[in-house]
């Protein structure tokens, strides 16, 4: 397969950054949402199309420097310091195999990264991190990241801030019962076999987020399932465990419910 070099194309579409203001008012901390697109200068040509292996990302910047550097920390998965440098680090990744290959590939890259802001109030921020991946082979990967932090102490919230450690035996009880009910389970059903859970025993997911009427917590391909089975969302209403929520988790619970849109 004859890999094309187009220059022209590249000056007019390689490395582009654009920036909007995000219109919310509901949000405490300002930020914009920029986006980062950069190409390879190799192009497969498949029939009468051309197809190049691209980087995007779109990101939010806040105000806050300190928020930004929190940011770059759960964003930034494989110590990359910068969004530029993560799309050169791709592209570069790709350009090496096509060189290595005398100038031929069977395939383009892609890689799409968005990082959403989904609460955003005087006690919590939270942020959404996905990402589609396609580097070869049968099928690409993806995943979605959850990431909580308290705002006035600028660190991580753990599900331990939410359910203390005396209560989370009786938590986990009620979400297996959710998930089974969701599944399709009965009580005596094993969760081996099709799931992963190991020894066939329930365990909640590190990945959580706090939604309005429900923590969600949020399963990626592999980790219960197989990748036909895709992503496993499970969420359980406060309602059902809120004599089991700290003070502190009912604080985040009442920030996030006093922003929400109805």
């Amino acid at each position: 397969m004859k890999i094309l070099f187009i220059s022209a194309l590249l000056y007019s579409c390689n490395n582009q950054t654009t920036s909007s203001i995000d219109p919310s008012q509901r949000d405490t901390l300002p930020y914009s949402k920029t986006t980062v697109n950069e190409y390879s200068h190799y192009f497969l040509k498949e029939a009468d199309q051309l197809d190049t292996t691209y980087f995007r990302a779109t990101y939010p910047i806040f105000k806050d420097s300190t928020i930004n550097t929190l940011i770059a920390s759960i964003v930034h998965l494989e110590g990359d310091t910068s969004m530029d440098d993560a799309a050169h680090r791709f592209i570069n990744s790709y350009n090496e195999y096509v060189e290595d290959n005398n100038g031929k590939s069977t395939a383009t890259w892609n890689r799409d990264l968005h990082i959403d802001v989904v609460s955003n109030t005087p006690a919590v921020l939270g942020i959404r991190t996905k990402q589609e991946e396609y580097t070869g082979g049968a099928h690409g990967d993806h995943f979605t990241l959850f990431s909580n932090f308290d705002r006035q102490s600028i660190q991580p919230i753990s599900i331990d801030d939410i359910i203390p450690k005396e209560n989370k035996a009786k938590f986990v009880q009620i979400a297996e019962q959710h998930f089974r009910k969701q599944e399709g389970l009965k009580s005596q059903d094993p969760l081996s076999g099709k799931y992963f859970f190991e020894e066939g025993k329930f365990t909640l997911a590190d990945n959580f987020m706090l939604e309005k009427d429900n923590i969600l917590f949020y399963y990626n391909v592999y980790e219960i399932k197989s990748y036909a089975e895709g992503n496993t969302e499970l969420r359980i209403p406060y309602a059902s465990f809120k004599e089991l929520i700290s003070e502190k988790g009912l604080h985040y619970i009442k920030s996030i419910n006093s922003l929400a849109v109805n």
